[in-house]
């Protein structure tokens, strides 16, 4: 039992475990410090990183912006040439032939007795102009436009012309020569081939 006997007074015990407790707590609060400074400083540093990371995709996506605003030229033109293409396939596809209709007309045309002056071609209708040696040249001219089983013509045009109009002839006395003016309807989708 001698080793139960404290001869420390109670006061200094007190300061011995306050001691103690002070040391601990320091020792406690410093580890706490480190560990907080640790932490800290691992995510200022993460922080930093992940800040750098965003300014470098910012950059790269203003970057990005630049090239498609630049881009947004070449998208207006390239918008613009699709839509003239359009209209020119459009006008291309739809268009008439004349070349055609002018062939098939001198085709059709009396040998060396009758000669076209003028020839005026509208929607679905020519105006043809001309003289001749005589009259029978100008029925010959008439009966080939309108036959449908000429054979010197494109056998695909046949149907072509529809009806035919002899508006004025006359009688040149200076020349001897028969002027003539007649009006052609022609079936305007023959020549879209």
């Amino acid at each position: 039992m001698i080793g139960d006997i404290n001869l420390i007074p109670q006061t200094e015990v007190v300061e011995q475990k306050k001691t103690e407790a002070v040391k601990t707590s320091t020792v406690v609060s410093i580890v706490v410090l480190v560990l907080s400074i640790t932490i800290g400083a691992y995510f200022l540093i993460m922080t930093s990183g992940i800040n750098n990371q965003i300014s470098g995709v910012n950059k790269d996506i203003t970057a990005l912006r630049g090239q498609i605003t630049a881009l947004s030229q070449v998208e207006i033109s390239a918008r613009n040439l699709d839509r003239k293409y359009g209209v020119l396939k459009t006008l291309f596809s739809g268009r008439s032939q004349y070349s055609l209709l002018l062939q098939e007309i001198k085709s059709r045309q009396p040998s060396d007795q009758l000669s076209i002056e003028s020839l005026d071609v509208k929607l679905g209708q020519a105006s043809i102009a001309g003289n001749a040696e005589n009259y029978v040249a100008i029925a010959s001219f008439i009966n080939n436009i309108v036959n449908k089983n000429f054979e010197g013509g494109n056998p695909k045009l046949k149907e072509l012309f529809t009806t035919v109009t002899l508006n004025s002839v006359s009688l040149d006395k200076a020349t001897n020569q028969v002027k003539y003016f007649i009006l052609v309807s022609f079936d305007e989708s023959k020549l879209k081939q």
